[in-house]
């Protein structure tokens, strides 16, 4: 069963996401090897179109600290309309069999509220 964990900041922000480990059933820290990946896919609703998508090595990074961490960098967000987004985060991996196996271990909402200082308050004419 995934996790869930919602999310609210301004549109245009950067936003480090909670660190997460993937685990098996029992909880045990999963080692990933290089065929398997991670996918972060962000979208207005279920069934629509993917607005960001990132995984392993393209927006999803290994830590020194033993966790992955995904960042939604500011351009990504600013020219979004405030409003409620879904998100999940997928884990693909392969069983010894080499069967792929699927599974979302987060997922939840990102509240994108409106920003008052936009790119273009940002410049400054002297």
């Amino acid at each position: 069963m995934a996790k869930t964990i919602d999310y609210e900041f301004k549109r245009g922000d950067t936003k480090l996401l909670k660190k997460f480990r993937p685990v098996d059933q029992n909880g045990n820290v999963l080692l990933l090897t290089n065929l398997d990946n991670i996918y972060f896919t962000m979208k207005k609703n279920e069934n629509g179109t993917a607005i960001i998508k990132k995984k392993i090595g393209n927006g999803i990074t290994y830590g020194s600290d033993g966790f992955y961490h995904i960042t939604l960098q500011a351009n990504e967000t600013a020219n979004l309309s405030a409003g409620t987004y879904k998100y999940d985060i997928e884990l693909d991996t392969y069983n010894s069999q080499a069967q792929l196996i699927v599974s979302t271990i987060i997922e939840g909402e990102i509240e994108l509220t409106q920003d008052v200082t936009q790119e273009g308050d940002r410049i400054w004419v002297i």
